[in-house]
């Protein structure tokens, strides 16, 4: 019999595949962020800030790139050209910043693990929602050559989305995300998120999220989240009482151990060359005798 939980719990609108989730507490819906939670773009405003100073002969203390974090592009090109005292005024940094970060996420890599688990959570009929701080012509750019993977996520909300009134840390983004998805609610839905922008969001909409931090973030930035993670890759989803790996998956494949007729030829060949070395033990032994009886004949003649 479904708990009470079935009252916010249910299955994705149009997924007739299996019954619905609800039947025991646990996750039905998750919502990924895009640059920090399907595309691997964590150290991408950190390559293009050392390559920007460099240019200009000066480097960047990790102290001050540590700082950067949380912060918005112009909040990082004034404190940058403050701190680094670049010969260029913070709004043509911003600019050129803008420019290099499009750059290299022109063509951004997946986050380790992001594949298998959006493609397990597909299978189990989990409504699956995404995120973005990008407008949609540029999402479009960036999912090129990607179309058949993001085909899994039912909701996408876009920079540009004419409902989204506030961006991060304000919690809007999250809470449309969740009502587009249809019954999402707080108690099922979880969030993966890579920034503490992004996490105080999702805290403020009372949903559970899974920070995918850089390994030198320090802890009191990813203190609000439930669990803390580098990659995907480390995620457990039983541990959210989702449905385990062994669900979608097949099972390893167990290597063959050798046949019974092979170990029987094994052991004879092994018993072959026992009896062979006896024997060879044997006629030498016999030589040896016949040697020394001749040689005491030779002493007695």
């Amino acid at each position: 019999m479904c708990s009470a939980c079935c009252k916010s719990c249910k299955a994705p609108p149009g997924c007739s595949r299996c019954p619905p989730m609800c039947c025991s507490p646990g996750i039905s819906y998750c919502i990924f962020d895009l640059e920090s939670a399907v595309f691997d773009t964590r150290h991408v405003y950190k390559r293009a800030v050392l390559e920007l100073a460099s240019s200009y002969n000066r480097s960047v203390p990790e102290a001050v790139l540590i700082q950067c974090g949380p912060m918005e592009t112009a909040e990082m090109a004034e404190m940058i050209c403050r701190k680094c005292d670049l010969p260029v005024s913070w709004e043509s940094f911003r600019f050129q910043l803008n420019e290099r970060t499009s750059d290299l996420i022109a063509n951004p890599t997946l986050m380790p693990g992001v594949e298998r688990l959006v493609t397990h959570l597909g299978k189990c009929c989990m409504g699956l929602g995404l995120v973005t701080s990008c407008s949609e012509s540029m999402y479009c750019t960036k999912i090129r050559d990607k179309e058949d993977f993001f085909d899994s996520f039912s909701s996408v909300i876009c920079s540009d989305d004419a409902d989204l009134k506030a961006s991060k840390p304000e919690p809007d983004v999250y809470l449309i995300a969740m009502r587009r998805l249809g019954d999402a609610g707080p108690d099922c839905t979880l969030v993966f998120d890579g920034t503490p922008k992004g996490v105080q969001a999702a805290t403020d909409a009372r949903l559970p999220v899974v920070m995918l931090a850089e390994k030198d973030l320090p802890c009191c930035w990813s203190e609000l989240a439930t669990l803390r993670l580098e990659t995907l890759e480390q995620f457990d989803p039983e541990e959210f009482n989702m449905p385990p790996y062994s669900c979608t998956e097949p099972p390893p494949r167990k290597s063959k151990s050798p046949s019974q007729r092979g170990s029987q030829k094994s052991a004879g060949s092994q018993r072959s060359s026992t009896v062979t070395k006896k024997a060879a033990a044997d006629a030498e032994a016999d030589e040896g005798e016949e040697e020394e009886g001749e040689g005491e004949g030779q002493e007695v003649a």
